[in-house]
């Protein structure tokens, strides 16, 4: 992009002395400052000022008779678009112009190669122009703000376009165009400052979305695997529920072929409506109750239709066992092996034949003969409790008879003993009595 031609004068401040040299810390330096120039440092530059600030304000009192007015521009600066082939000989050539145009002396000039932006694409976008500082009171002691009028400040927007050998800018006057607001050196300062800011917020807010995006992405998957993992589980429980479907269809079958069983035997139905009435309740529930608790009803209504349908073969045999009277014919068989044969005929896909009557009445027989066995087991018992209890008794007895045997033997004992001592005694008397004569 081509660069144009402007100047721009606004009054200055001695602290842009320091902004100029580079003295002074500047935001808006982000590049190298090798290729930057500075006619003269900050103090020179303010000593310089002030001296003829003191000659110019003489001279202004000797021409007008009276002080300064404290409104007076003493100091003004010039803002000059650059490009990057500019050298300070070019600059040079612009001061002169100044001070011969406006009788005026140039106090310090610089030409800055360091500031501007990285645009959105990361590529450095540099701001080159140059700072002249001069004074606001000619050689004469005249304000020269009073020959800036609107005619010359065009006129020097030429000259200068012409001096730099670069396009003019827009001439407003001309296109009759509105002349933006110009930004003095702080405001602009100000501005790329907030502009710098909204780029670091946005490139942060970047960030912030991209980091966000990822973490969605990553929610996202992990959404996606806990969908996954909840179909699965979806699909187990419905592979169960199924499964629950079908065994009470299942079930609903097996009673069905049992009345028809029981039909074919000239038997009254074992199993009601009622029972195939619960049977759909539970069938229902299978929509709002969970599964294992299905499963528990089911297990129940299993084991009820088991006890009902032993109950009824129970009360089937005893009638048949009757009638034909086998009851006291039959062998006694092995229990484990009777359980058998009743456990494989509660099979819904069995008859009840006289294998398994016989297996019933075996089992009842065993059952019959353990209860005498216990009576036995019982009377036995209370036999060898009564024997134990003689056994006892005749044990005292022996005792008190040995008792009483070892007392007399201890009696008889004593008596001879008195007898032999009582012969030892006129014995040694006698003896005695001779001694003594």
């Amino acid at each position: 992009m081509v660069r144009k031609s402007s100047i721009h004068i606004e009054k200055a401040s001695i602290g842009e002395f320091y902004h100029n040299s580079r003295e002074k810390k500047t935001e808006n330096s982000i590049f190298s400052t090798k290729d930057n120039y500075c006619s003269l440092k900050a103090k020179e530059a303010m000593e310089l000022y002030f001296n003829e600030l003191k000659k110019r304000t003489e001279l202004y009192q000797k021409r007008t008779g009276k002080k300064l007015h404290k409104k007076t521009i003493t100091l003004f600066s010039a803002i000059i678009n650059l490009n990057e082939k500019h050298t300070k000989e070019d600059l040079e050539k612009i001061v002169r112009f100044i001070e011969k145009r406006y009788n005026t002396k140039v106090i310090q000039y610089s030409i800055h190669k360091d500031e501007g932006h990285i645009d959105e694409n990361g590529n450095p976008v540099i701001n080159y122009h140059a700072h002249i500082l001069f004074m606001g009171i000619d050689n004469e002691g005249v304000s020269v703000r009073r020959k800036m009028d609107r005619k010359d400040l065009i006129t020097l927007q030429d000259e200068i376009a012409k001096l730099l050998n670069m396009p003019r800018g827009v001439n407003y006057t001309q296109e009759k165009k509105k002349r933006p607001k110009r930004l003095n050196t702080y405001e602009y300062k100000r501005a790329m400052k907030l502009k710098n800011d909204e780029v670091a917020k946005l490139k942060k807010e970047l960030e912030k979305e991209k980091n966000l995006r990822k973490q969605t992405e990553e929610e996202n998957r992990k959404l996606k695997k806990d969908l996954f993992l909840k179909d699965a589980e979806i699909r187990k429980l419905e592979l169960t529920k199924k499964g629950l479907e079908k065994r009470i269809q299942k079930l609903r079958n097996q009673m069905k072929d049992y009345n028809k069983l029981q039909e074919e035997n000239e038997q009254y139905k074992i199993f009601t409506k009622e029972d195939y009435q619960t049977l759909s309740q539970i069938k229902k529930l299978l929509k709002v109750t969970e599964l294992k608790d299905i499963n528990h009803m089911l297990n129940e209504f299993e084991n009820s239709i088991k006890e009902k349908i032993r109950k009824k073969q129970l009360k089937l045999i005893e009638k048949h066992s009757t009638e034909i009277g086998i009851l006291n014919k039959e062998k006694v068989v092995k229990t484990s092996t009777a359980k058998t044969i009743i456990k494989s005929t509660t099979s819904t896909k069995k008859d009840y034949g006289k294998e398994f009557i016989d297996a019933v009445f075996r089992v009842k027989q065993l059952h019959n003969e353990l209860k005498v066995e216990k009576e036995k087991n019982k009377s036995l018992k209370e036999q060898i409790k009564i024997l134990k209890n003689e056994n006892v008794k005749l044990k005292i007895e022996r005792d008190y008879e040995e008792m009483e045997n070892a007392s007399n033997e201890n009696n008889i004992s004593e008596s001879i003993d008195l007898k032999e001592n009582s012969k030892k005694g006129k014995t040694t008397s006698n003896k005695k009595s001779d001694i003594d004569i």
